[in-house]
């Protein structure tokens, strides 16, 4: 796993070489990552982020939980009675005060 600006051809190319092994066509490449498992990914961020990073359990906590990230991002959503009544909703103006506006939205938690 790494970041590269190289393509994606070039760097299978350089990693076969490499290790000595037949070349690996895109297509090929392709092919073979439709059949990964999602939990390989789940196993992957378990046992090389999670054990290693808080295994031992000392990191800062807020209300007891830990914070990987924050994220100011807002949501609009659609705009009907049901949603505002189960999410709520947020009133705004504009540069004409006597036009409020309102709309459904709520915070990513």
């Amino acid at each position: 796993m790494r970041t590269s600006v190289k393509s994606l051809q070039l760097i299978l190319n350089e990693l076969s070489h490499q290790l000595d092994l037949p070349s690996i066509s895109h297509s090929a490449f392709s092919q073979r990552r439709t059949q990964l498992k999602h939990t390989a990914f789940i196993e992957l961020n378990q046992t090389a982020v999670v054990e290693v990073q808080y295994g031992d359990g000392e990191f800062k906590r807020y209300k007891g939980m830990r914070i990987l990230s924050i994220d100011g991002s807002k949501i609009l959503l659609p705009d009907t009675a049901e949603v505002i009544h189960t999410l709520g909703g947020i009133r705004y103006s504009n540069d004409h005060p006597n036009v409020p506006g309102h709309h459904a939205y709520v915070w990513p938690r």
